[in-house]
């Protein structure tokens, strides 16, 4: 399905979310040309920064304007949106251990966080964003869209991996 224009921005995040998330299971980039370190230690600054200057911005965005939307205007909203915030909380959570213990089991913390994040995204994707285009009534969605971009615009250039 197309994506609505209202959310174009969001999934333009999700793409670099999906790199960095592939990144981080795969322990090196996909992209040769890729300035992506294959030592795991150094990849962990690498992973704050994204939260910083890109996630930390995108989940507010979310939290503030999609979410409420979602569980307002969908039929089981409420459940997905609980979901959704839990997974954020999760990130959060982890990106706080990163913060603490930048060097311990990497092997294992780094792929984590990669796949909480990837499964995240596509539930948004998938789930979320398809059933908000078909629920949610036009008008809805381009007030959504401006204050999203507004938000979006509001919270500065993004480093995007």
């Amino acid at each position: 399905m197309k994506r609505h224009e209202s959310l174009v921005p969001l999934s333009r995040d999700h793409h670099f979310g999906l790199i960095m998330a592939q990144q981080l299971i795969l322990g090196r980039a996909t992209n040769p040309r890729a300035d992506w370190p294959t030592e795991r230690v150094q990849q962990v600054p690498r992973l704050l920064a994204f939260f910083q200057s890109d996630l930390r911005a995108h989940f507010d965005i979310e939290e503030a304007h999609v979410f409420p939307a979602a569980g307002r205007d969908l039929a089981d909203g409420g459940r997905q949106v609980r979901a959704l915030l839990a997974d954020h909380d999760a990130m959060r959570a982890m990106i706080r251990g990163f913060e603490a213990d930048p060097v311990s089991e990497l092997d294992e913390r780094l792929p984590a966080f990669g796949h909480v994040l990837k499964a995240h995204i596509h539930k948004e994707e998938r789930q979320l964003f398809e059933q908000m285009q078909a629920a949610c009534a036009p008008a809805e969605l381009e007030t959504l869209g401006a204050r999203v971009a507004a938000a979006h615009d509001a919270a500065g250039p993004a480093c995007k991996v």
